[in-house]
């Protein structure tokens, strides 16, 4: 897959993440990792994305919350 979501993403303090994009009327969370690498989860709730968002450590959160419960793809930069 060669897209990308088409709305703005935010950049995030971690060490391991860069950048996050959702879109909220499809659940469709967009993560950038530090090493350029991007993912796209599929049916993150709302809370989920906000929780992210929100955590002190954005890494911890997505290794508990996030890596392994969604259904993912990895996009070509």
């Amino acid at each position: 897959m060669n897209a990308t979501l088409p709305i703005p993403a935010t950049v995030v303090e971690s060490t391991s993440l860069a950048r996050v994009a959702y879109d909220v009327t499809h659940q469709l969370l967009q993560i950038e990792f530090r090493d350029r690498t991007i993912y796209l989860y599929a049916g993150v709730p709302a809370e989920v994305h906000d929780g992210l968002l929100r955590s002190q450590s954005k890494g911890a959160y997505f290794n508990k919350v996030i890596r392994g419960h969604f259904v993912y793809c990895r996009l070509e930069a």
